[in-house]
């Protein structure tokens, strides 16, 4: 009877390393696939950030343009003071176009943020699922040896 129990025992302990090894390579997998996905993310924040170096250097060319039709501004403003008043209205229209730009940058922005919190609730999630899952074979795996051991001090 105990010979059977032990065959038995030794059985169950092969079954259970065959399962935890299983449940091992589908972690390793899983953290793989996770870590192939945090690469990707890494890439698109590389080219987002090479996108707000044009942008930069774009905004700085603008500047650049911005202190050329200020020299302009001052010539003309020597010779002529009628064209002032269309010159106040070419600024309203740059005003209205930073303006526009900066609402624009805001909500990519927020996007990115979004996409971003997304992500990591997702990982999170997938995580705490997997958490979970150890620690329930591991409570079996205790229950089980508390059970082979008070059966074997009966026997």
């Amino acid at each position: 009877m105990i010979r059977r129990a032990r065959m038995t025992i030794a059985s169950l302990k092969t079954h259970m390393d065959r399962r935890f090894s299983s449940l091992e390579r589908r972690t390793k997998h899983q953290f793989g696939t996770v870590d192939k996905r945090f690469g990707q993310v890494h890439k698109r924040f590389e080219r987002i950030d090479k996108r707000f170096e044009r942008v930069d250097k774009r905004f700085e060319q603008i500047d650049q343009r911005f202190e050329q039709v200020d020299q302009r501004f001052e010539q003309i403003d020597q010779r002529f003071e009628q064209v002032d008043q269309r010159f106040d209205a070419v600024d309203r229209r740059f005003d209205d176009l930073e303006t526009r730009l900066t609402a624009r940058i805001d909500i990519r922005f927020e996007s990115i943020a979004n996409k971003l919190d997304s992500i990591a609730y997702s990982i999170e999630k997938t995580l705490t699922h997997h958490t979970e899952i150890l620690h329930e074979h591991d409570n079996r795996l205790k229950d089980l040896e508390a059970y082979v051991r008070s059966a074997s001090s009966r026997a």
